[in-house]
């Protein structure tokens, strides 16, 4: 015999999961640009991560998908507070907590979403409210008019004051973030944006990766601001912590599956890309020969020279040290690239038989205002890219351009067609995690259009 007290805080906690369902349901039909379960499917982790992300590429699942979530958590919410069917919706309430469970897993099935609260590995916030309605799928309710559907009835009228009260306010923009039962976090809103990933292909040392690549610079702290002395560190503390494995979900999420980078990230950033399964290729940029072992230890798909190693010895003169120096890089096994920021340190090397696997050069326009100063500033890593452009073209190995933002002078968009445009075989670029989705919708709509020649405006 359940006792009074049991009975009312069993009621009111009916009641209260109802109120949450049913404001979910609201919540999304009410969305002027309309609300999608695509992004949800798109952001899938977890062993089961393949069966929602095919789910979201199609169109037809994710319309009625869509209508089945809104209608759904509105349904289940009238019925929870009103008591009317309310075991059954509650069965129905656990299938649907169980979906999202299972799409969006806490540790250690997946990695916790970035910016998603109450997850608690193994039990996360859907858990609890399941096991809630476990209870009301297994306890019969009150029976009768007055204990069961009248107090129910009267705390929707409530609700719906609340909610018509909101409306008016004009609390039902389009928002960042809300809790969950559907929980719907700034990743899933920026993944939705997304029109199709980047699909074109290069070979880099014999490698196949994607031809918009990320240059970790900004990552690892070297932000090229000139005089901004206080960028570097913000940048490491930026990209430190949920922004790294935030940034690696971006890119392999938008088809960028590759990273030119100093070989100390190449350890967190492939921790990060594991759990969601991306087969993540990281070109470690390295000094020396101790720093490419660990680079290939480390499971590097390929290693090149650094420029600040390279440059400064062509300024020397030292090509007996390239020479050593590249043979300690080849003994590792993978495919060995030089770094530069000067094409006549690539000159250099071809002259003195020192052929790489591939470069990596510093490269991008000088259509910004900075280059056209008389007194030059330093954001300008490469001075004359015709040069480059003309004479990689006479050259069968494969180039990277890198350091295309110019310091942030140009914007990533147009520094990526630049350089395609210019030869380059790939293009590495600086992007910051809440860039990467923009960027690559504005490169894949240019593919669509017939490419253009000369300068790109620094956009």
């Amino acid at each position: 015999m359940r006792s009074k007290k049991f009975t009312v805080f069993f009621a009111a906690m009916r009641i209260a999961i109802g109120w949450h369902f049913l404001y979910e349901g609201l919540w999304k039909l009410m969305q002027k640009d309309g609300w999608s379960c695509l992004s949800y499917l798109g952001a899938a982790q977890g062993p089961l991560a393949p069966v929602f992300k095919w789910m979201a590429s199609q169109g037809w699942l994710v319309a009625m998908g869509d209508w089945a979530v809104m209608l759904g958590l509105v349904a289940i919410g009238i019925s929870l507070m009103t008591g009317v069917l309310a075991r059954l919706a509650a069965v129905f309430g656990v299938a649907l907590m169980a979906m999202f469970y299972c799409c969006q897993p806490p540790e250690p099935f997946a990695e916790a979403v970035s910016g998603a609260d109450g997850r608690f590995f193994l039990v996360e916030r859907n858990v609890v409210e399941a096991v809630g309605l476990l209870l009301v799928a297994a306890i019969p309710l009150w029976r009768g008019f007055l204990r069961t559907l009248l107090p129910g009835a009267v705390v929707l009228a409530i609700f719906g004051g609340a909610f018509w009260h909101q409306y008016r306010s004009g609390a039902f923009k389009k928002v960042e973030a809300v809790t969950s039962a559907t929980v719907k976090v700034h990743e899933f809103t920026a993944l939705a944006a997304l029109k199709k990933p980047i699909s074109e292909k290069a070979r880099i040392g014999g490698v196949e990766i994607s031809s918009l690549a990320l240059d970790g610079e900004l990552i690892s702290g070297r932000s090229h601001a000139r005089d901004l002395i206080w960028t570097d560190e913000f940048m490491r503390r930026y990209n430190s912590g949920v922004t790294l494995g935030r940034t690696v979900r971006y890119c392999l999420h938008c088809g960028i599956d590759a990273v030119f980078a100093d070989f100390r990230l190449l350890a967190p950033m492939l921790a990060e890309a594991k759990p969601i399964g991306g087969n993540l290729k990281f070109f470690a940029g390295c000094l020396n020969g101790n720093e490419a072992k660990h680079a290939a230890d480390g499971g590097a798909r390929g290693i090149f020279i650094r420029h600040e190693t390279i440059d400064e010895l062509v300024r020397k003169g030292d090509a007996e040290q390239i020479k050593h120096l590249f043979a300690d890089f080849k003994a590792t096994g993978l495919p060995v690239g030089i770094g530069t920021e000067d094409l006549a340190s690539v000159k250099f090397c071809v002259e003195h038989e020192v052929t790489p696997a591939f470069w990596v050069i510093a490269f991008h326009s000088l259509n910004y205002p900075a280059a056209t100063m008389e007194k030059r500033c330093e954001n300008i890593w490469c001075q004359d890219p015709e040069a480059v452009s003309a004479y990689m073209k006479t050259r069968k190995e494969p180039w990277v351009a890198v350091r295309g933002l110019a310091g942030g002078a140009i914007g990533p968009i147009a520094a990526y067609k630049f350089a395609k445009n210019c030869g380059a075989t790939a293009v590495a670029i600086d992007l910051l995690d809440y860039r990467i989705v923009e960027t690559v919708n504005g490169i894949t709509a240019a593919e669509t259009k017939a490419p253009t020649k000369g300068k790109e405006v620094a956009k």
